[in-house]
């Protein structure tokens, strides 16, 4: 008998020792692995696809030996708008941001004249406006922004005009420029939906345009953080008088923008 408890002692002994720091750990709790969050993209970015400028004209545009006087509402420039394209992106890096803007209109016409000859004259005008501003962030809280930028916006126009009768004739005058733009840029957070947005800049400063300049201010509404919508109002203006061409034009109306975030 005494042999038996002695074989049985000898293979529980193990077998405790072997146990017991699984019993150990049963009361204690177990450390959770840490899982840090992945660091935030530095890089922003914005996409405006077709953006609505309900553009109306008000100036003077032509050779100078023989200018033309424009005003013409909205409504008067829809009714002869052949094409309208837009677009405007920008990306964002921690205080810099790179933003590229264009816009492209094509208006024509037809008409007849009224004089013996009975010509028929068809009209056209494409404009593109293009910009490229370099921007910086100087001040930036959870309730607004500021920054300030320096650019370039490129203006091309041409016109054709062909004329069928007995003296058929045609012509397609086109000017092209470029000028330098500096500005502002800021918003306002009214709440976490609703916000002020305003832009602003001037240029030209003689190096093509003698003057140009340009301003915006809409209200804004944010549907979710990646997509939010604006309504507002923008006048641009520009004084351009070289190689016997004028340009002196006023072009204002509405801005819609839808906007894209990411």
């Amino acid at each position: 008998m005494k042999h038996n408890t002695t074989s049985i002692a000898a293979h529980l002994i193990p077998a405790a020792l072997c146990a017991a720091p699984l019993l150990a750990s049963a009361g204690q709790t177990v450390a959770e692995p840490i899982i840090t969050a992945p660091a935030p993209n530095p890089w922003e970015f914005r996409i405006t696809p077709l953006y609505s400028w309900l553009t109306a004209l008000d100036g003077t545009t032509g050779p100078d030996v023989l200018p033309a006087n424009v005003d013409e509402s909205f409504s008067d420039i829809l009714d002869v708008l052949k094409m309208y394209a837009s677009l405007q992106m920008e990306a964002r890096y921690d205080r810099w941001g790179f933003l590229a803007d264009g816009f492209y209109a094509c208006l024509g016409t037809s008409a007849q004249s009224t004089g013996p000859l009975r010509e028929n004259v068809n009209l056209s005008l494409k404009q593109f406006l293009g910009e490229f501003e370099v921007l910086y962030r100087v001040s930036e809280t959870p309730t607004h922004f500021l920054d300030v930028y320096a650019g370039v916006r490129y203006n091309s126009l041409k016109l054709d005009l062909d004329v069928t009768g007995p003296f058929s004739r045609s012509a397609s005058p086109e000017k092209s420029w470029v000028d330098p733009i500096v500005g502002l840029r800021g918003q306002w957070n009214i709440n976490d939906r609703w916000y002020l947005a305003g832009k602003g800049d001037i240029g030209g400063f003689g190096v093509n345009s003698d003057f140009t300049w340009n301003l915006q201010a809409t209200v804004g509404y944010n549907f979710t953080k990646n997509f939010s919508t604006e309504v507002g109002y923008r006048y641009f203006d520009t004084n351009y008088d070289q190689g016997g061409f004028t340009y002196d034009m006023a072009e204002k109306g509405a801005l819609i923008n839808f906007i894209l975030k990411f």
